[in-house]
């Protein structure tokens, strides 16, 4: 008698009330979200065609060899017709190798890198090569002093400082949802004109859309810190929102830890997650920077239009986002209800 594979697929559930059954199937479903293996579901495939069609047209049909289908075979009967049998097995070999060191070789390159600190492993070699040649051992070669370096974590106090940290800050994904005033943006903006560079920082209230920008000779933390404390003498600032740029750190971010005040960095190459901040810069790009002759020539005098333009900005001029109100109007209305 023929005893196709779908015979052997066949499941009994047993009776049981239907919170056992919820549970039951819940425990089902997930096993089976395990065994949906694409390539378990083509072997199985190839083993019913096997089953209704002979040898001869599966190997003709899929090009698999005759020990495989067998092989295929008997992993399906051992597991009693469960998909799961099918699933390919680890290639990983059971004896894998393992890098040899000597025990006096590695405490040598510990204890150089743990004296002078990152001594790469070009000037390490020489070093080991003679002390090697002291004990009568043999020598390693640069991608293996790396590699014993990084596999043992040779890594001490003042290491890889900026690496240690940028793991350690807090990173969002997407735009956040903002549900009342204090979460800010802060960007910086590098303008060419007569071939010259002038460097702004900006600043925006996410949710309020009060906006505060500063021309400065630099982009330095320093600058970035001092536009903040002068946007948090009108403003209130409970969470900071910046790229990964060098101006948000050191002297900025110092002040922020000092105040408790958060700061958050977006991903690199993420521009939509600092949406409000880039959108102004492209309001002040076109409504300040590209009808500002001054800002060539006479700088007092373009400060002081970059001033009157800040206060138009955020006093009369309509924001669509906030139903062609005003930024500060509509500051002023949410201390209003808030009293």
């Amino acid at each position: 008698m023929h005893t196709g594979v779908s015979m052997r697929l066949r499941y009994s559930v047993p009776k049981m009330t239907a919170g056992s059954y919820t549970r039951f199937m819940k425990t089902v479903e997930s096993t089976f979200k395990f065994e949906s293996s694409d390539v378990a579901k083509y072997r199985l495939k190839v083993l019913t065609f096997f089953d209704a069609h002979g040898l001869a047209a599966t190997q003709d049909a899929f090009n698999v060899g005759k020990s495989t289908l067998y092989e295929w075979k008997v992993r399906l009967t051992k597991g009693q017709g469960r998909l799961n049998a099918l699933v390919p097995s680890s290639t990983r070999p059971h004896r894998t190798r393992h890098m040899e060191v000597d025990d006096d070789l590695l405490a040598f390159i510990r204890s150089l890198r743990e004296c002078y600190g990152r001594v790469g492993k070009e000037k390490l070699k020489p070093l080991l090569d003679a002390y090697a040649q002291s004990l009568g051992l043999q020598g390693y070669g640069k991608s293996k002093i790396g590699e014993i370096i990084k596999r043992n974590r040779y890594f001490f106090a003042g290491d890889h400082r900026q690496k240690k940290y940028a793991t350690s800050k807090k990173r969002i994904k997407y735009a956040p949802r903002v549900t009342g005033p204090g979460y800010v943006e802060l960007d910086s903006v590098t303008v060419y004109m007569a071939t010259k560079r002038h460097y702004f920082i900006n600043v925006i209230d996410v949710y309020t859309k009060v906006a505060l920008t500063k021309r400065v000779p630099s982009l330095s933390s320093c600058n970035a810190k001092a536009l903040l404390v002068a946007f948090r003498q009108n403003n209130p600032v409970s969470v900071v929102q910046t790229d990964n740029g060098s101006e948000f750190m050191k002297d900025f971010d110092h002040y922020l830890v000092q105040e408790k005040i958060d700061h958050i960095f977006t991903y690199p190459h993420s521009p939509k997650i600092n949406g409000v901040i880039e959108r102004f810069n492209r309001t002040l790009q076109e409504e300040f920077v590209e009808r500002c002759d001054s800002l060539w020539h006479d700088w007092a005098k373009a400060d002081d239009k970059l001033t009157k333009y800040l206060n138009w900005y955020n006093e009369i001029r309509p924001h669509q986002a906030l139903k062609q109100i005003p930024p500060m109007t509509f500051a002023r209305s949410l201390k209003t209800i808030a009293a």
